[in-house]
C-alpha cells in the first residue's frame, strides 16, 4: 500500500484497464489515476481514435455540408469554398477541441479544489477530466457507426437525451426541448468527473 491507501498494483493498470475500469468500477479506476496520473499517453490515445473517427465520417460529413449550404442558397463559389475548409477544420478541431475541453474541466477541479482546500494536484485533475471524457468517446463511436449505417440525415434524428422519454409527446413543445439538452453521455461524463 502507498500513503494515500491505494494498492501499488491497482496503480498500475494500463490505459486499457483503466478505460475499462472507469466504465465498470470508477471509483477503483479514479483511486489508480490519483496516484500514478498519466496524462500524455491517455489523451494522445484518445485524440488519434476521435481523429479517426471523425476522417472515417468525413465523406457523409462533406456531403451533408454541401447539401445543407445548398439549400440555404449559397452560390456555388461559395459551397467550393467551405468544401476545402471541411477536412481540415475537422480534424485541427478534433486535435485542439479535446485538450481544450480537458483543460477547462480540470480548471474546474482545480477551483473547487481550492475552495474545499484539497490536495490533488492539476496533473492528477487533468488526467481525471481525460477519463471522465470516455463516455464522450463511446458516443463518438456509436455516432459514427450510425452515421456509416443510415447517412447524417437520418443520424441527426437520433436523440440520446432525457427527451427520449417524451415518447408521444409534440417535439416542438419547451419540455422537450428542455429535455434534448440532457444528454445522457453528457451526463455519465459528469458523474465521472463528480467521481473523480
Amino acid at each position: 500500500m502507498n500513503e494515500g491507501g491505494v494498492r501499488v498494483e491497482e496503480t498500475r493498470m494500463s490505459v486499457a484497464e483503466r478505460v475499462l475500469k472507469v466504465v465498470t468500477s470508477p471509483g477503483q479506476a479514479f483511486n489508480a489515476i490519483a496516484a500514478d496520473p498519466r496524462i500524455l499517453w491517455p489523451g494522445l490515445i484518445f485524440i488519434v481514435i476521435n481523429l479517426l473517427l471523425t476522417a472515417i465520417i468525413l465523406p457523409e460529413t462533406k456531403a451533408f455540408t454541401q447539401e445543407t449550404l445548398a439549400a440555404s442558397g449559397q452560390s456555388p463559389d461559395q459551397i467550393a469554398l467551405a468544401m476545402k475548409f471541411i477536412t481540415p477544420g475537422a480534424l485541427v478541431g478534433t486535435i485542439i477541441a479535446l485538450p481544450a475541453v480537458w483543460l477547462v474541466a480540470a480548471g474546474l477541479l482545480a477551483l473547487y479544489n481550492q475552495l474545499v482546500v484539497g490536495a490533488a494536484t492539476f496533473k492528477q485533475l487533468f488526467a481525471v477530466a481525460i477519463f471522465a471524457g470516455i463516455p464522450s468517446l463511446i458516443q463518438s463511436f456509436i455516432s459514427t457507426a450510425l452515421v456509416k449505417m443510415v447517412g447524417f440525415k437520418a443520424f441527426m434524428q437520433v436523440n440520446t437525451s432525457l427527451a427520449l422519454l417524451w415518447v408521444n409527446g409534440d417535439a416542438s413543445s419547451f419540455l422537450y426541448r428542455l429535455l434534448q439538452q440532457f444528454e445522457l453521455f453528457r451526463i455519465w461524463g459528469f458523474i465521472l468527473l463528480i467521481l473523480g
